[in-house]
């Protein structure tokens, strides 16, 4: 997948060449990326950024976030999504349901091919993997894997892993627009001492960067992507820590009091990426394990890994090319939070080329 999210940085670094340093509204620019690169893991193939099947998915992807956006719903299954749904008044409801169709059809089409042209030796992608574990388990009737869910978990992958990435992306760009000479200007250095400015950065250069490392996950402390997790459901009566919990009971895990308990966190309100570095600034060996973003368990997020790099290679990738600055020369608050499901208002930034 890295292969696949480097061609995606490059095609942004290219768009971004072609507004010539004017005001951009980056999230226009990478909420479809990174879309991209959730196409590539589950249909095996990207789009260039004009293509009018990429435009297609775009569109049906924006409708179905501002569908879920009031339910905190981007990272939740399907029946979920269809039961808030019901609640929405009767035109908005019936425009989204016919998108979540449109989705629901090109992605059983994709199904289709695959399994006309599958190859039992390698998987080409998700839907490749999923259709095998189909055929393995076929005579278990426990069985979890079945077509339904495989189009399912396509829809989940986009709409959780393609919005949350961009806007941890847009934090970080809004955040070192805010702190140009300081922020922005360390990062770039590390950036400049470990790959300079012409070889394109690889997920491999993190073990040398351990500023920018500490950055990326300072802002997924500070300002975390999933506030409130990911819903989950008791499977059975349960009791935990003297709380009886029903079976059916709705469970949402509060990630944003953990990130922010001032008994784990010195001045938890403060981005300070120096709380992950050793005084000699080398990155401290492990992660605290009340740094959450992708929540924990055995039903963590299964995108983590792309998500990090991901984050890694956009944020290496466009400073260093560009210094970023906020189009009105003001900066912008990004302290607020919007719980449950947090977004940002499309800010403006200059990329004005290094």
């Amino acid at each position: 997948m890295e292969a696949h999210v480097k061609a995606e940085c490059n095609d942004l670094v290219e768009k971004l060449e072609e507004t010539k340093g004017g005001a951009v509204a980056i999230q226009d620019y990478l909420l479809p990326s990174t879309s991209n690169n959730i196409a590539a893991l589950v249909y095996g193939s990207r789009f260039p950024f004009d293509h009018p099947r990429r435009r297609y998915l775009d569109e049906l992807l924006r409708v179905l976030l501002k569908a879920v956006r009031a339910g905190a719903l981007a990272e939740c299954l399907p029946p979920i999504v269809l039961k808030i749904l019901s609640k929405l008044p009767s035109m908005r409801r019936t425009v989204i349901i016919s998108k979540l169709k449109e989705f629901i059809e090109y992605t059983k089409e994709q199904v289709e091919q695959h399994k006309s042209t599958i190859n039992e030796h390698f998987n080409r992608d998700f839907i490749d993997g999923y259709l095998k574990k189909i055929k393995e388990h076929e005579t278990d009737p426990a069985s979890n894997f079945l077509p339904g869910f495989l189009v399912g978990n396509v829809l989940s992958f986009f709409i959780a892993g393609s919005n949350t990435v961009a806007v941890t992306i847009h934090w970080h760009m809004l955040n070192f627009a805010n702190n140009a000479d300081t922020l922005q200007a360390r990062v770039q250095q590390e950036i400049d001492e470990v790959v300079g400015r012409e070889r394109q950065p690889t997920w491999e250069d993190r073990h040398k960067m351990p500023f920018t490392v500490a950055c990326i996950w300072e802002m997924y402390r500070w300002n975390t992507p999933s506030p409130l997790g990911v819903p989950r459901g008791a499977g059975e009566d349960t009791v935990f820590d003297d709380y009886y919990i029903p079976k059916g009971t709705t469970v949402i895990p509060n990630v944003w009091a953990v990130h922010n308990d001032p008994a784990l966190w010195k001045d938890p309100s403060k981005f300070a990426p120096s709380r992950f570095l050793n005084e000699d600034g080398t990155l401290i060996q492990h992660k605290p394990e009340y740094l959450i973003p992708f929540s924990i368990g055995k039903r963590m997020c299964p995108g983590e890994t792309l998500a990090s790099v991901e984050v890694f290679l956009y944020i290496t990738c466009l400073l260093q090319k560009y210094r970023i600055l906020p189009a009105d020369g003001k900066s912008h608050d990004i302290n607020a939070i919007d719980i449950p499901w947090v977004d940002l208002e499309n800010h403006k930034l200059t990329f004005t080329p290094r």
